[in-house]
């Protein structure tokens, strides 16, 4: 199984403030990606800081964990997913919509913390560590 960690998650192991995020990490590293678009959340949130130490940091994940590029399959599945949440009258953020997005066209297991947007989407397997 692969795990793609969302925004949230990937924050915690910046901060290194959830222990249990960082076993489950430290247990499944190999199995770990993160989304271009969650890498672009990152280096924008430490960018608008202006924070050398947390920009250091948020670089060293985006090295150290691989970067699935958002594609022609994140934006087919995308679609999709907006249209099946509009339908249903359940919308959530645009962010949140291009990762699961992502998830769904490579197969993989959304980590994330934010259960209550994320479980709006039927096509989405996810997690939370």
């Amino acid at each position: 199984m692969r795990y793609m960690l969302d925004t949230d998650i990937a924050s915690y192991l910046i901060r290194g403030d959830h222990p249990e995020v960082t076993a489950k990490f430290t247990e499944s590293y190999e199995d770990c990606v993160i989304s271009g678009i969650t890498a672009a959340e990152l280096l924008y949130g430490a960018r608008k800081r202006n924070n050398r130490v947390l920009s250091k940091k948020v670089q060293a994940l985006c090295n150290l964990i691989p970067i699935i590029p958002w594609g022609e399959d994140a934006a087919n599945a995308y679609a999709q997913l907006r249209v099946d949440l509009e339908k249903a009258g359940t919308p959530i953020g645009s962010m949140d919509m291009l990762i699961a997005a992502s998830a769904v066209a490579e197969g993989m297991t959304l980590v994330t913390n934010n259960v209550t947007h994320f479980s709006k989407i039927r096509q989405l397997k996810f997690e939370s560590w």
